[in-house]
């Protein structure tokens, strides 16, 4: 392959990068989702560290069309977690992943918590009260340190409404949910799941996007506390975006 195989990896090493398996490429390149950039006369595949960019940048928009569509429908396998016991197993996964990666000591379990926390507050705030499709969003690019997750659920206003009926915005929502300690009792847990997750990222130095209905919070490296926006595009649900 002469200097082309300069910017060329395996496809063991485009799946690592990828954070799906050797299997899922294969299948992507015969479904023709997303084909290899060069195939061997002996039939070994190959990939464009620049395919891979582009691939991987498109993970947070490809959530984000998701879980604004009008009409819901099943995301990519790879990237579904219809299910809790899914999400934990793939969730397990990559904890186990940034536990081993040296690059990270010290923030790994920062990192990882965070993504449990805004996870299992999906599956929590929304049993048996799914709008439409259940489950969640749930995609790790370990070449590109960053975590996206979504779901089509009721949202973080809904979820505060009903112990905090003075919200009038998803924003006032938000602010909430990221900086009080509602309560211990079981209903109310997402407001203090976020709140720690909040910490936990700024420990880590880590950029945080967070969306629910029309209100979006960032938490930037380097900044001092949040900052909030108006969304442009509304979503229903959660929408959150981790780079660490």
């Amino acid at each position: 392959m002469g200097k082309v195989a300069k910017n060329l990896v395996s496809i063991t090493k485009a799946a690592k990068y990828l954070g799906v398996s050797v299997a899922t490429l294969r299948r992507w390149h015969n479904e023709g989702t997303f084909k290899a950039t060069f195939v061997s006369p002996g039939g070994h595949r190959y990939y464009a560290l620049s395919d891979l960019g582009r691939k991987t940048k498109g993970i947070f928009r490809v959530a984000q069309e998701w879980v604004s569509a009008e009409k819901s429908y099943p995301p990519e396998h790879d990237f579904y977690c219809s299910t809790s016991d899914r999400f934990k197993t793939r969730y397990e996964r990559m904890a186990h992943e940034l536990d081993a990666n040296p690059a990270l000591q010290g923030i790994a379990s920062l990192i990882s918590s965070s993504v449990g926390e805004i996870g299992n507050n999906s599956f929590d705030h929304n049993l048996g009260n799914w709008p439409d499709l259940p489950g969640v969003f749930f995609a790790h690019d370990p070449g590109k340190r960053v975590v996206v997750l979504a779901d089509r659920g009721v949202g973080v206003f809904a979820t505060l409404h009903r112990i905090r009926p003075g919200l009038k915005t998803d924003e006032e929502a938000l602010r909430v949910a990221f900086t009080e300690f509602i309560t211990g009792r079981a209903p109310e847990h997402r407001g203090n799941g976020l709140k720690y997750v909040k910490d936990a990222l700024a420990k880590s130095e880590a950029d945080l996007t967070f969306q629910s209905g029309d209100a979006v919070l960032e938490i930037r490296k380097g900044k001092p506390g949040f900052l909030m926006k108006k969304a442009d595009v509304p979503i229903r649900g959660s929408l959150a975006f981790i780079q660490y």
